[in-house]
């Protein structure tokens, strides 16, 4: 009698997916199955680490970056790659990330991500991350944009334990050149052990993403986040590169956040990118453990 093999992860192809899909039974009161996530773990091994989980989801693949961990150093790299176009309509993007204590884990979103005109049906993106005690999570994210038609729920949430930090770059278009933006929604939850550090639930749908004290003629929200500790401001080397526009707002709890409203993409990074560095060479250093 022959095993029949066992599909690796690499062989989870679209067309797996469906063929399976097919030919499970169809019931009327089934419930749609959940969107395979991409999971990544990551532990100590040793004086370094190791990935304990990098697992494909249906829409993203984690690739490993080289410059991560050396001797005595438990810091890993990882890429997000997309294997499918996104976000449609009813696409429900999921990632999973689990950093273990005292490792650094650095995930980087090489290409911007466009959420296309889906008459708009809902699509959602998520992120769903556990930082164990002294752990490191660096974001660093490329381009979101909202095209006209799209709608978009955006939930960042990660809950982090003691000593732990995390550390976010997002930018946030409303709209390709020359259009409107559908609605979106995003949410960022960061979470210790005792508090948040950052509770933010913004609503940018119709007028209300045009309202004072929200973006008002602003097309790109672009923002450095830190919790877990509080940064130092630039350097004096740095300083001169900042520019009216980027503002840095200090959380209750040990954080900041340094937001910059502008009209372009590119104005924002020029913005935020000397605060991004110099908040990521510190953590990387170990020189920002101040609580």
């Amino acid at each position: 009698m022959t095993t029949p093999k066992v599909p690796t992860l690499s062989a989870t192809s679209t067309e797996t997916r469906r063929a399976a899909e097919a030919a499970a039974p169809d019931t009327a009161d089934r419930l749609p199955a959940p969107p395979r996530p991409t999971r990544i773990a990551v532990e100590a091994s040793g004086d370094g680490a190791r990935f304990a989980l990098l697992d494909q989801g249906l829409y993203l693949a984690p690739r490993p970056v080289a410059g991560g961990s050396a001797p005595g150093q438990r810091h890993l790299r990882v890429a997000l790659i997309g294997i499918h176009m996104m976000l449609l309509g009813g696409d429900d993007v999921r990632i999973e990330i689990a950093v273990g204590a005292g490792v650094t884990l650095e995930v980087i979103e090489p290409a911007g991500m466009v959420a296309y005109d889906a008459e708009g049906r809902q699509s959602r993106w998520c992120l769903d991350a556990v930082l164990g005690e002294g752990a490191v999570l660096i974001w660093e994210g490329a381009a979101f944009v909202a095209a006209e038609g799209s709608n978009v729920l955006r939930e960042t949430r990660v809950r982090m334990g003691p000593g732990a930090r995390f550390l976010l770059r997002e930018t946030l278009v409303l709209g390709r050149s020359g259009e409107a933006a559908g609605p979106l929604r995003s949410i960022t939850r960061l979470s210790g052990p005792e508090t948040d550090y950052l509770y933010e639930d913004l609503d940018l749908h119709g007028m209300r993403q045009r309202a004072v004290g929200i973006l008002g003629g602003s097309k790109v929200m672009g923002s450095v986040t830190a919790a877990g500790w509080r940064p130092e401001p630039l350097s004096e080397e740095c300083a001169g590169t900042s520019a009216p526009g980027a503002r840095r707002f200090e959380l209750a709890q040990p954080g900041a956040v340094t937001r910059a409203l502008t009209g372009t993409a590119h104005a924002a990074d020029r913005l935020l990118e000397p605060v991004y560095a110099q908040w990521k060479a510190g953590l990387l250093a170990g020189t920002d453990r101040n609580p």
